[in-house]
């Protein structure tokens, strides 16, 4: 009686301890869990110049991993301020839009736009400053000639057909193709081989500038091969050189090969030329407009397509009518606010076949300013 009485004292003393391990485990997952920092946003502060009654779009970036993001706006810039998202997640960064609606009254209006998250908030400063009249200002400066291309797909550089490569004792027969690469990025260059009969127990050979790039045995009856040409290998003129080979006892025999055709074909890479604006505070805050003038100049009689993106938003899709191209951009095709920095990113490619060099390249930023 007396061993049942201690063993159930164990055993309930061992439930206490399974319990308190438990407790224990659950606070301190708890208490090690990471509480949600607070959001970060860019930039600090915003002033801007607006005539009376008039609304104006305005861009800011919150940093950090966060959850139910709300904003709201104090003083006396509160009733002016609408926020067209809210209540919203983060993850990296976001760019969040805000409307201003100006009053009617003259004056400067002031206050704070607050970002408040679940670790805690951060705020920007505004200063809205209604006038009765804005001109616009222009900063101008060149961007250097550029270059760019779309090859449009593959392009055949030499080609042959119906001729024979052949390896005996006494006599041999080569083929040769020879091609040139214009200046633009590689993505890759093959040739391209159709065989439809062979005779002989030696090798189909082909070499890049001596280099041999392959070597096979191929019976009759129907052959295609596509044969990647090794990038280091290129020069700014190179030679292909297709024959057969014989070697051990084969060298007493004859090897043949048909060739029903041979190319060489290149695909250039087609890359956006990019560059970048800075823009300062007050060009930011008051922007109107992004004028881009160019001469352009091509071999091909109509102009390939144009696009353009700035910051990653389309604000040009095109084919220009002229060699003259000038175009001013407020928002993206989208009808999108411009999201501005301080530092932007513009890249302008061919979405069509052509190349087309832009020079005397004039970028301009148009923003207002009170008189």
């Amino acid at each position: 009686m007396k061993s049942q009485t201690k063993q159930r004292i164990i055993d309930e003393f061992a439930f206490v301890l399974l319990g308190a391990l438990v407790f224990i485990g659950i606070m301190l997952v708890f208490w090690t869990t990471p509480e949600e920092l607070p959001p970060s946003v860019e930039p600090k502060s915003i002033y801007v110049k607006m005539l009376p009654n008039s609304q104006k779009s305005i861009t800011f970036k919150i940093k950090g991993n966060l959850t139910s993001v709300s904003l709201l706006a104090n003083d006396s810039i509160s009733q002016f301020v609408m926020f067209p998202e809210n209540n919203f997640n983060v993850l990296g960064e976001r760019d969040v839009k805000v409307v201003l609606k100006s009053p009617s009254s003259y004056g400067e209006y002031r206050g704070y736009i607050i970002i408040k998250g679940k670790g805690g908030e951060d705020a920007i400063e505004v200063k809205m400053n209604v006038v009765p009249l804005l001109s616009l200002t222009q900063r101008a400066f060149s961007i250097e000639d550029f270059r760019i291309a779309n090859t449009g797909g593959e392009k055949t550089l030499d080609s042959k057909s119906d001729f024979v490569v052949e390896k005996s004792l006494f006599s041999s027969k080569t083929s040769t193709l020879t091609f040139g690469l214009e200046s633009f990025e590689i993505e890759d260059v093959k040739l391209k081989l159709i065989l439809d009969e062979a005779s002989g127990p030696g090798y189909f050979v082909v070499k890049l500038n001596g280099n041999v790039i392959y070597r096979n045995k191929i019976e009759s009856g129907g052959y295609f091969e596509e044969i990647p040409l090794n990038l280091s290998y290129l020069k700014e003129i190179n030679f292909v050189r297709l024959e057969a080979e014989n070697e051990g006892f084969g060298i007493l025999f004859k090897t043949s090969y048909h060739v029903v055709r041979a190319e060489i074909k290149v695909k250039y890479k087609s890359y956006p030329y990019t560059f970048e604006i800075p823009l300062s505070r007050s060009e930011i805050d008051n922007f109107y407009a992004l004028g881009f003038s160019s001469i352009l100049v091509s071999d091909s009689q109509q102009l390939p397509s144009i696009q353009i993106k700035f910051n990653n938003q389309m604000v040009f899709i095109g084919k220009p009518m002229f060699r003259t191209f000038d175009i001013n951009i407020t928002k993206d095709l989208a009808g999108n606010p411009l999201l501005l920095y301080p530092n932007n990113n513009v890249s302008v490619s061919l979405i069509t076949e052509g190349n087309v060099l832009f020079s005397n390249n004039i970028l301009r930023i148009y923003y207002y300013s009170s008189s």
